[in-house]
Parts: C-alpha cells; structure tokens; sequence
C-alpha cells in the first residue's frame, strides 16, 4: 500500500493506492488568510493539523511502503533550521506583493531570459523572495532555507531539505537549459543563493519518516518518503498524459491547462505561458495559468448562505438555453494568462434590482468558464484531440456542462476524485520500482450543449475585462 499527500492552496487530500490501484481519500481543509489587499497566506502549522486530521480518518492505516507528495506551486515557507519552524507565515502563489519588483526583470540579457523561460508574474517565487529582502528585511536576514511548501511537509517528516525540478522549475530561478538553479540569474537579482535546496528528481527517496516527523503528522515512523513534485505535474504524472495531442485541464483553487512538449531541447519562450519540468527527465510541459478558478467561485458562493449542492440544484433547473445578462470578471488575484496583470480585479457588470443570488452565481461559473477558454486559445488548441478534465468540483454536472459549453470542446472528466494526489501515490511506488494500474479511463465525455448565446457573451466578457481593468506595462 502507498499513500500521497496532495498539500493544496485550500485543503490536503491524503490517499491510500493499492497495487489494484484502488483509491481512499481522505481531504481537510484549512485558511487561505489575506491580511491586507494582495496578500495571500498559509499558516504551515495548519497544513499539518490537517494532514493529521486526515490520516486519522484513513486509520488504521495499513502497512505502507511508501510515501509521496505533491503541493502548491510557487510558494515560500521561509524557515530556520532549529526545529523547521517557519520564521512566518508561507507566502502563496495567489500574493501579489512582488509586483513592484518585476521591473528586476526587465535589464536581464536576452539569453538569460531565454534560459529561464517563463515571463516574471507576481506570486512566483523570486517576486516573493525580492519583496522579503527588501521589504521584509529582518525576516529576509534570518532565512536559513527556502523551501516550497510540499518540500515543507517532507522536511517535517523526514527532516531532509530538498527540492525537484518540477517546483524549482516555477519559481523564476532555475536553468532550462542546464536543469538547476540558475546561479548566474540568482546572482544578478542579488539573492542569497544558499537560501535554496538541493535539487533531486521526485521518485527519488528522500529519507524516512522520523520520531518527530510522525508525533506532527500522524504517519508511522520509519516509512520511505518519496522528493515528491508539483501538484499541476504530479497530477498529469497520475492521469498518465502523454502526448502533445492531449491536454489536461485541472480545476481547482486555480485553473491550469497543462500540455506535453519535448524535453529534449529549449523551448520557445512565450510570453504568459509557462513551461514546468514533469517528474521524470523525459517531461515538459507548457501551462496556462488562470489563478482565478476556485478561489473566485468560492469567495461568490460565500456571499450567500448556501452550499453547491443547493445552488446547482437550483441553475440545473434554468439550464444552459439561455445566457446570462450579468458577466463576472473572476480576477481577485490578479491574473497570469494571458494578461500578467496583478493588478486585474473582479467585477460583476450590468448588476440590476431584477437579480438574485442565482443570477450572480450563474454568472460567476460562466466568467470563471470563459477565463479557462481565454486561456486554452492563449496555449493553442490547434492539433489537441482530447481535453482530460480533473478536480474536484467537476463531480457537479452542471459545471461540467457549463464548462463544456462555454470552451466549446468536449470534456474527459477523469473519475478520480484528486488526480494529483494519486500522482504523489503513483510517485512512492515508482521509487520502490513498483508499477501501478494507470488512471482509469473516464466515461464518455461531456459534450458541448448547443447555446448560440455563448460567442456573443464571450466577446462582452473580454470586452469588459479591457474596459475596467488597468494595463500592466511590458517589462
């Protein structure tokens, strides 16, 4: 038996994986705390109270012979040594507050430029660390180590420091071309490089749990801990993804369209778009990055005293024949594709007295839905045979339909309830040299409804994004 720890932006999902490949999950969830307006944190202590919590619904646990992870990417856990204790808070991938310092960026070669890949964006991680070292100084001077928060989790457990090339590969200071921190880079922005972990592979072993590691987390002393990845390649390692024919849509606090692209050569750096390495050396992969997917949908249903399954009992009944006279601009965090703009904001436009908490609700699936296709043409559908569809909250019909609908293509909904978290078990048991089943095929796909309404409602919703959002100048 094995199990993955899937640490999220909201909630951990802890699964069990048999060598049948059958699936027990247990998921808690925790705070996304936002102190003052752009930011965005995590308290580690809680992300560990949660996986205790969850690992204690899945006891008593079988024997396992291993453990893996995946996390959120991009996010800081600025630590000391002594004890692992976070010297604050983690600072998310949603924090905006490394804005003013993409213009660090902008005197870089081109060369470098072309080595690191991705386009600067608040909330990755070198933003993050240059607003520490300057506006956070006495913090930013008693950092012994940076760590990405699943790196936390098994620092915890195993008390090893480590990184892979899929996290490292999100935070603006890794080398495509040599595979490993960009040191040059490092230099040239003036951080600490001692601050960063060793890199290894993620189906590397990485130690064991020790005493301490299983009194905080509730696993069982002495069992193997996989490095461990990135949620967004963690989960396409689990749904088994390979070609540049296929796609894989993940919905969850954010949104990612992630597709496969040679690994055996540089790739063409495309503004907005980023490129991740996979788990294993052979993978890449080019995403499109919304960051407004749950996060948004959830902060409109909390306006209202209602839980999903009520509001979608209620929009089932309206159906998609008809659109919706309100557009929701989702962006509460800023936005990264296509736009890179942290200072893009939410809306809802054309608010009227005739509307009610099902019209805004409505509204908000269909802007999130309209976000997610702005970022699928932004990647390129041209040559993708097949969309994988992944995340919990696609259990909802309605949202798949809306989904579907709205993106115009249809839908694979993949039946496993947290793919990434399958990945991080899938990740343990290829380093024991086990192979497990891959990820079952999904039913019959969600196909696209006919609404003539939706081209029309699509072009208002970029219209309004033009219209009150304020431009980000090129770096």
């Amino acid at each position: 038996m094995f199990l993955g720890i899937d640490l999220g932006t909201g909630s951990v999902k802890v699964m069990l994986l048999d060598s049948q490949g059958r699936e027990r999950l247990a998921v808690r969830s925790y705070p996304i705390e936002s102190p003052a307006p752009g930011r965005a944190e995590s308290d580690p202590e809680a992300w560990l109270a949660a996986i205790r919590a969850a690992v204690g619904e899945l006891s008593p646990l079988p024997p396992l012979r291993g453990i893996g992870l995946s996390g959120q990417m991009h996010g800081v856990v600025p630590i000391s040594r002594e004890g692992l204790a976070p010297l604050q808070r983690a600072i998310l991938w949603a924090d905006q507050r490394g804005a003013p310092y993409l213009q660090r960026f902008a005197g870089l070669s081109g060369e470098m430029r072309a080595r690191m890949l991705n386009e600067p964006a608040a909330g990755l991680t070198a933003t993050t660390l240059l607003w520490m070292k300057h506006e956070s100084p006495r913090d930013y001077e008693r950092v012994e180590e940076i760590l990405f928060p699943k790196d936390y989790i098994r620092a915890v457990l195993t008390g090893t420091m480590a990184t892979d090339p899929s996290d490292a590969s999100g935070s603006l200071l890794y080398d495509f071309k040599t595979r490993g921190w960009y040191w040059e880079l490092i230099g040239a922005l003036e951080l600490d490089e001692e601050m960063l972990p060793e890199i290894r592979w993620a189906t590397e072993p990485a130690g064991v749990v020790t005493t301490e590691g299983a009194r905080r987390s509730g696993l069982p002393a002495g069992t193997l801990v996989a490095v461990g990845a990135a949620d967004a390649p963690a989960g396409v390692y689990g749904s088994g993804l390979a070609g540049a024919a296929e796609a894989q849509l993940s919905v969850g606090t954010a949104a990612q369209i992630s597709r496969p692209i040679p690994s055996d050569r540089l790739p063409e750096r495309i503004a907005s778009l980023n490129v991740f390495e996979g788990v294993l050396p052979s993978q890449r992969y080019r995403v499109a990055a919304m960051l407004n997917a749950g996060v948004a949908l959830e902060w409109a249903r909390g306006l209202f005293p209602r839980e999903w399954e009520a509001v979608y009992a209620a929009l089932e009944s309206r159906g998609l024949a008809e659109g919706s006279d309100l557009l929701f601009l989702p962006y509460l965090t800023g936005e990264r594709t296509p736009y890179l703009n942290p200072r893009a904001r939410g809306a809802w436009i054309g608010l009227s007295l005739h509307h009610t908490a099902d019209d805004l609700l409505f509204a908000a699936l269909l802007g999130v839905a309209c976000s997610i296709r702005l970022g699928l043409e932004t990647l390129g559908a041209e040559g993708i045979e097949r969309i994988l569809a992944v995340g919990g909250s696609l259990r909802h019909l309605f949202w798949r339909r809306v989904l579907a609908t709205v993106i115009g293509r249809p839908l694979s909904v993949s039946p496993h309830p947290d793919i990434s978290a399958r990945g991080a078990a899938l990740l343990a048991a290829a380093m024991t040299g086990e192979r497990l089943p891959v990820a079952q095929e999904p039913d019959a796909p969600q196909e696209p409804e006919e609404a003539p309404w939706v081209e029309e409602y699509y072009r208002s919703f970029r219209e309004g994004y033009r219209a009150l959002q304020p431009v980000q100048p090129p770096l």
